[in-house]
């Protein structure tokens, strides 16, 4: 049995489902759920991300087992912040490079037209 074998099946008692019932909220077979428990199928990363939506698994434990089981919502109101930040500071960094090629292309005809320049005053 892996180890995300065994937290999946230490998850599905924590939130306190069975088998069957977690398989019906997850919209998938018991036998499905009897496989990742035993570490006979690997479990799809989907499954683990309506794991995380439905019920609040933390991803950190589930892959590494740090952590709580289950994100409470103040860790996750932080966790949505730092994204939006990194998001906003992706986008903002995304303008300045457009800022630096915009230069770049500029910088660049210049010099085209300087070279172009002293060829004609060469001959």
């Amino acid at each position: 049995m892996t180890q995300e074998a065994k937290r999946f099946k230490d998850f599905r008692k924590t939130i306190g489902l069975t088998q069957y019932q977690l398989a019906d909220a997850l919209g998938i077979k018991q036998d499905l759920i009897s496989r990742y428990e035993r570490g006979v199928y690997t479990i799809p990363l989907d499954i683990v991300k309506q794991l995380y939506f439905k019920y609040k698994l933390n991803y950190t434990w589930f892959f590494h087992g740090f952590g709580k089981q289950q994100v409470d919502e103040v860790a996750k109101a932080t966790i949505t912040t730092d994204l939006k930040e990194v998001l906003l500071e992706n986008n903002i960094l995304k303008e300045k490079l457009r800022v630096l090629e915009d230069r770049f292309e500029r910088l660049d005809a210049s010099i085209e037209k300087r070279l172009s320049n002293l060829e004609r005053l060469k001959s």
